[in-house]
């Protein structure tokens, strides 16, 4: 994992309540809104639907996706990756044990973990930093696991899943290798709330024409990625609105970026792009219409 950079030992040294303040349209932002969560929190008590909203939670799901990309090297064709995202593992209990039970009963050649493990903001000896660490055991026992952190993510996260065998990936890329054939796998710092993202450094080393995936906790950096040649694009954040309107419509996204990318797949100039739903929730630990998802991405060479 690369040492903290600058931006971040600063953000992380603030001790401000987390906000995002991005001009009048990111003050829309669901973490902007502490009255809102309350109000949220009151309403689902007063209307006796909370405990369908945590069983919600609880419903996680495997989602089956897949990409298909004439750039894919033939090596990797069938490739399963089996993404989790936004686990907010302290925010239920049992949410846990159901990430791992999912996680148990499919296949996949490796995992991503993609961020904002904590419902609040996690640090050692902490409820998320417990169980992040029994997760990431388990996880790391079936297969190799990259990791990226979030906006909910302190640096302190990263060095805990590096200690559980996760290779956390912070503004740098890992080349893999099978069948002969390479790709590499970029992990960006959070874009969101630390602003700590550093896709040039991130891309240093990396061969011309090879076939990149990129993994940022937030779709936010989607152009840079574009930009920099990136034909895979995996990312969560936005809960996928985690409370929505019949029909899974989104009300709050969380993200400045197009409605399109706030949840399922995407494309943009050209480069394929998926949003988790994520496996937890935010904010308020409950879900309607929404439900979480482990997503395993099946790559193939079309």
């Amino acid at each position: 994992m690369r040492a903290m950079s600058e931006r971040r030992r600063l953000v992380e040294q603030e001790g401000r309540r987390h906000a995002v303040r991005r001009g009048m349209r990111g003050r829309l932002h669901f973490e902007n809104m502490p009255r809102l969560h309350k109000l949220l929190e009151f309403l689902v008590r007063v209307t006796l639907t909370k405990d369908r909203g945590v069983r919600n939670v609880l419903d996680v799901r495997s989602e089956e996706v897949e990409i298909v990309s004439g750039e894919l090297p033939a090596g990797f064709d069938n490739t399963r990756i089996l993404l989790v995202t936004d686990l907010h593992i302290d925010g239920v209990d049992g949410l846990a044990e159901k990430i791992v039970s999912v996680a148990g009963a499919v296949d996949y050649d490796f995992c991503i973990l993609g961020g904002d493990y904590s419902f609040g903001a996690g640090s050692k000896g902490s409820l998320a930093y417990s169980r992040m660490k029994d997760v990431a055991a388990e996880l790391r026992a079936k297969s190799k696991v990259f990791a990226v952190l979030g906006n909910h993510d302190r640096y302190s996260t990263g060095e805990l899943l590096e200690e559980c065998g996760v290779r956390v990936l912070v503004n740098e890329s890992v080349c893999l290798e099978k069948g002969g054939d390479k790709m590499y796998l970029t992990g960006l710092d959070d874009c969101h709330y630390y602003g700590a993202d550093d896709i040039e450094l991130a891309d240093d080393g990396i061969e011309d024409g090879a076939f990149k995936i990129l993994v940022c906790h937030s779709p936010e950096a989607y152009r840079q990625a574009a930009e920099a040649g990136y034909s895979l694009y995996l990312t969560g954040h936005t809960h996928g609105g985690q409370i929505c309107l019949p029909g899974g419509i989104v009300v709050v996204g969380g993200a400045t970026v197009p409605r399109r990318l706030l949840k399922g797949r995407w494309r943009h100039d050209g480069m394929c792009g998926y949003t988790s739903r994520g496996a937890g929730a935010s904010g308020v630990a409950v879900r309607y219409f929404c439900p979480p998802e482990m997503t395993v991405i099946t790559l193939r060479k079309g």
